[in-house]
């Protein structure tokens, strides 16, 4: 065997033993030493485990950075990295079950550009733990392609690292915030586990220069829709609305959902979290008809079949939340003949969103999702 080739395998068995030390010190106390409960709610699932017809999972990765070159070029960069699988016995081919893995991201650049890309393929079920590690108090995704992997945990952080045609991210993303949860059983039967709040580290190749990533906060959630209607469980409801807005010193997270017979509307489904981002405490927490959801300046998507609100407000007895949704990206996934499907308009804001909680007014960014699907367009209004 050869030096070099001993330097690498040498190299990957010291990474291999650091990540397993990672795990094990972050499952066996807190930030504070004292024991903490091992947390399986990081790593991933089956359908099996929810007794499910149909289940999806996806570990997002938002954030907010300030990049700087080598040569002090800067530029304003919001962004948001999404690693995913769906699970069901609808996907066969011949005798064999298969997993679907997804991967997209989509960039918001400061002078109102943006980029998406997607990638998608289908693996054996039983080949799926090569590429996700399933029930563990952890997050290690790889994409079959290799450039694409997110993995860690809440304690020690988490690492991104994901490469295609458009950029290169190697990013680490470090949170002091206790989780908080979303959960519903209808009309979405869903759990969302979310760390709302950390810092960035790293860099970002762009059009072939690396930039170092400043000033950078992010949002990081894992999200389960499951369905035993027999169907996708984007059938089950006409869709879905979910932000995230910071400033200096708040944090706002909303997430409502309509039932197909809400349409654009109403929402069966409203809880809304505002955090102090410092450290992570719940101020207030709301839900159901606490809440008014006001949608205006509507844009019709002729292309998609659909309308988008582009001004939203979040108000309750002491707190109002407000945002701009115009530069938004398409992750188009209808599929018009089956229903089966969705369009995603997903938005970024990098300043003039407000959150006004008692008498005190902030200002700062917001990201903005609004997710119509193909049933909720035909469905009888």
């Amino acid at each position: 065997m050869n030096k070099k080739n001993s330097k690498k395998i040498l190299l990957g068995l010291t990474i291999s033993i650091l990540f397993v030390m990672m795990f094990v010190a972050s499952a066996t106390a807190d930030s504070s030493g004292t024991p903490a409960k091992v947390d399986f709610t990081e790593g991933g699932h089956l359908e099996t485990d929810f007794g499910a017809n149909f289940m999806g999972e996806w570990w997002y990765l938002n954030g907010e950075a300030r990049l700087v070159s080598s040569h002090g070029e800067k530029r304003d960069l919001g962004f948001f990295v999404v690693v995913a699988h769906q699970e069901s016995p609808l996907f066969r081919q011949d005798e064999t079950q298969l997993s679907h893995l997804l991967t997209f991201y989509g960039l918001y650049f400061d002078n109102g550009t943006t980029t998406f890309g997607y990638n998608a393929t289908y693996v054996p079920q039983i080949y799926l733990d090569n590429y996700i590690a399933l029930h563990t108090p952890y997050v290690d995704y790889m994409y079959p392609d290799g450039l694409k992997r997110f993995y860690g945990s809440a304690l020690p952080g988490y690492n991104l690292n994901y490469m295609s045609d458009d950029m290169n991210m190697d990013l680490f993303f470090q949170t002091n915030v206790d989780k908080t949860i979303d959960q519903a059983d209808e009309p979405l039967n869903f759990i969302t586990y979310e760390r709302s709040y950390g810092t960035l580290h790293g860099s970002i190749l762009l059009d072939g220069k690396r930039y170092t990533v400043t000033h950078a906060t992010g949002y990081m959630d894992h999200m389960i829709p499951i369905t035993n209607s027999g169907g996708t469980w984007p059938m089950d409801m006409h869709g879905w609305s979910w932000t995230e807005v910071t400033t200096k010193n708040y944090q706002a997270i909303v997430y409502a959902v309509r039932s197909l017979n809400d349409g654009y509307d109403s929402y069966s489904y409203k809880h809304l979290t505002l955090l102090n981002k410092h450290n992570g405490k719940v101020l207030a927490e709301y839900s159901g008809d606490e809440i008014t959801i006001s949608e205006t300046g509507w844009i019709n998507e002729t292309d998609y079949n659909r309308k988008r609100p582009s001004v939203v407000a979040f108000s309750t007895s002491d707190l109002n939340v407000t945002l701009n949704a115009e530069t938004v990206v398409y992750f188009d996934q209808s599929d018009p003949i089956n229903a089966t499907g969705f369009v995603d308009f997903m938005a970024f804001q990098f300043d003039n969103a407000a959150i006004q909680y008692s008498s005190n007014i902030e200002e700062g960014s917001a990201f903005y999702e609004y997710l119509v699907t193909d049933m909720g367009v035909v469905w009888p209004p």
